[in-house]
């Protein structure tokens, strides 16, 4: 199979094809297709050759048919992820999760773990508080904590997730500053993707910690997930649990993220541990939860209401300053 090219014996001066998988076929997969060219261009050990994968008729192979343009060697199959990797057991190439429903990143990530293959999963978040939230990750094969915590934190991160897609997010519906941000968060995924993939197909430790996330699209911060489906933590406790007993290291004066996946959410907190003396310091704790969002929505239609109000009484204002004289200079 596939996976076997390798370690086979082939010609020096070509690069090994790597089929690489690619759940999702719109935006996000769009987006990173430059960063698959770069990742060709710079690389003389292997040629990654995308297999677009989507359910939406026609989607994958549009996105294809674009890639060949790009001098991108692509494939194309009309289907859902779970569908198709069952049938391609053997092969142990990357999965790359680009979809814009967190149920289904934790559909595909449960499905490749079953056949035992690496993942890549690139998500934006718009959180209740407007907070623009990048998530990215990287899975090996044998990381079964990693994986079964992901698909948890995916799956209920899914279910306090709005249908809505990436118009709300970054396109006509979302925000404007996120819209001036979205380069610079995609050049963070693509940054992630091009350190970790030859890692990935050579079977070597990942540059990355598992999960990944930022606010700004420059700063990243690791994601400690934490499964709290029998109640909330105290923020305190679960501050001084994660720094006794990290899942991964942890530097001091730096910032990190815990995710704690709830019965009804997630909670994302913000923590330091102090260089100083080496305790944990909370900076910050944001919700996403049905009773967030709704309240965030509430808060945003009020505010829409106010600067109607403004503009109206500023339109007043405009009309009254007609019969008054300005002042000008140079």
């Amino acid at each position: 199979m596939e996976n076997t090219l390798i370690h086979a014996e082939h010609d020096v001066h070509q690069p090994v094809r790597v089929e690489v998988l690619t759940a999702g076929a719109n935006r996000g997969a769009r987006l990173m297709q430059p960063a698959i060219g770069a990742f060709n261009r710079a690389s003389t050990r292997f040629a990654l050759t995308p297999v677009y994968v989507d359910p939406v008729p026609e989607r994958a192979a549009q996105l294809a048919r674009e890639g060949v343009l790009r001098g991108i060697a692509s494939q194309s199959i009309e289907a859902r992820i779970e569908e198709v990797l069952p049938a391609r057991r053997n092969d142990k190439f990357p999965l790359i999760v680009s979809v814009d429903n967190p149920q289904a990143v934790a559909s595909a990530l449960e499905s490749a773990s079953d056949v035992g293959r690496p993942v890549l999963i690139y998500l934006l978040v718009r959180m209740p508080n407007q907070e623009l939230l990048g998530i990215r990750a990287v899975l090996q094969e044998g990381d079964v904590e990693s994986r079964r915590l992901g698909a948890r934190f995916f799956r209920k991160l899914g279910e306090v997730t709005a249908r809505s897609g990436a118009s709300a997010v970054v396109g006509a519906q979302g925000r404007p500053e996120h819209l001036a941000l979205e380069p610079a968060y995609r050049a963070w995924f693509a940054e992630h993707m091009n350190a970790n993939m030859t890692k990935l197909v050579a079977h070597t430790q990942p540059e990355s910690d598992p999960f990944e996330v930022t606010t700004d699209g420059r700063t990243t911060m690791s994601l400690m997930l934490k499964d709290s489906s029998g109640g909330w933590t105290d923020p305190t406790d679960l501050a001084r649990a994660i720094v006794e007993h990290p899942t991964m290291p942890i530097t001091r004066g730096r910032d990190f993220m815990v995710g704690e996946i709830g019965a009804d959410g997630v909670r994302f907190h913000v923590l330091r541990v102090r260089a100083t003396d080496g305790k944990p310091a909370i900076k910050a704790s944001a919700v996403a939860s049905p009773e967030e969002y709704r309240a965030a929505d509430a808060e945003r239609r009020e505010a829409i209401r106010r600067e109607l109000a403004r503009m109206v009484r500023g339109a007043e204002l405009l009309s009254l300053s007609l019969l008054l004289p300005i002042l000008t200079t140079d």
